[in-house]
């Protein structure tokens, strides 16, 4: 079944901590311009907010700048519409604005390293593409390259826990959903060095932290975590709601986190609707939360599609972090007492999990 990814923020919020650069704490940025060279370049550190932003002067087709040293974050060399990725990393970064470039003096530095990154999911990428369009042959080659790639891509996130390169493998591991459990994920983040959680980004160590955090605890065998919504805003008396309303009171439940928008999850509804249709009585119920959008959309969809069953709306983000959701649809069963028998369950095999679990 096809889901809509949920993705983590991936851009970093900056905080220029020192006033001043200190000898030995500092980057420079060099390069030159073969032709057409402009009178100015720009090199940015950037972020929610733009930490830096210095315009620095080309002389003779040539330009050279330093910058603070700041690992834990992109850096971003503009001319015009050109514009390249860099890691200011306290070596000489040397740019080509024709090859769009950016090569460091240390060959072993975070920028270096990234660059290794960047190549071989590159690579990886380039890989599946010559596969053609066959699903089969596509499915093939993702299954003999996937494994060494998920292998590689752990290293990198192990090798680099004080800089955006570590950050940056962790969030690859968790967008491409590779074969790493939730409680290696959660230890992998809180491997993370004091630098990268006190970090400019600290923000993106947090959202990995509390994602993967509540997926151990919601893992199956698990007892349900309790939320609150609020479903109207200028009526809260009489529209809160709680999970536990629903969850935990003697029934089977299935919970179906979902959105309007999500495609996937319209196309999954004939699948609920049969197992609704075929299991609800006074052993299964179910409840479909909508997460991520908006209230009129919401309810009008829920008509259109025929969900009779009990709704929550208006949850917006606050199941995410305590079920660790990374896609939509998210299906997720509960037993009688709340404990959470199956989550991700693929909707094609609904039917016989509910059956199961009935033992019906």
């Amino acid at each position: 079944m096809k889901r809509i990814v949920i993705a983590l923020n991936l851009v970093a919020t900056l905080l220029l901590v020192a006033c001043s650069p200190k000898s030995g704490n500092t980057t420079k940025v060099v390069g030159q311009f073969a032709e057409n060279a402009p009178e100015t370049i720009e090199i940015e550190i950037q972020g929610e907010k733009t930490v830096l932003d210095t315009t620095v002067a080309v002389v003779d087709g040539r330009f050279e700048v330093e910058i603070p040293k700041l690992a834990t974050t992109w850096s971003l060399f503009k001319s015009g519409s050109n514009m390249i990725t860099f890691i200011s990393d306290g070596s000489t970064i040397t740019i080509d604005p024709e090859a769009g470039t950016a090569v460091s003096s240390d060959a072993d530095g975070p920028h270096s390293r990234n660059m290794v990154f960047s190549n071989r999911w590159n690579d990886y990428q380039t890989k599946i593409a010559e596969c053609g369009n066959d699903v089969e042959a596509i499915e093939k080659c993702r299954n003999e390259n996937i494994g060494a790639l998920t292998d590689f891509t752990k290293e990198a996130a192990q090798n680099n826990p004080d800089n955006i390169v570590g950050l940056q493998a962790l969030q690859m591991l968790y967008l491409y959903r590779l074969d790493v459990s939730p409680e290696e994920m959660l230890s992998m983040v809180n491997g993370l060095s004091d630098e990268m959680k006190n970090s400019p980004v600290s923000f993106m160590v947090s959202e990995l932290l509390n994602r993967f955090d509540g997926l151990v605890k919601s893992a199956e065998g698990k007892p349900f975590v309790d939320f609150t919504v609020v479903q109207d805003p200028e009526n809260p008396e009489t529209s809160t709601v709680k999970l536990s309303d629903y969850v935990g009171k003697g029934k089977y439940l299935l919970v179906d986190f979902w959105a309007s928008w999500c495609v996937p999850c319209r196309a999954a509804m004939p699948y609920l609707i049969d197992v609704y249709n075929t299991y609800h009585d006074d052993k299964f119920d179910m409840l479909s939360i909508a997460i991520g959008d908006k209230v009129e959309d919401t309810v009008k969809a829920a008509s259109e599609l025929g969900i009779i069953w009990n709704q929550i709306i208006n949850a917006q983000q606050i199941p995410i972090d305590p079920y660790g959701i990374s896609e939509i649809p998210t299906l997720i069963l509960f037993g009688p007492d709340g404990t959470i028998l199956k989550r991700g369950i693929e909707v094609e095999q609904l039917d016989e999990v509910v059956k199961e679990a009935l033992a019906v």
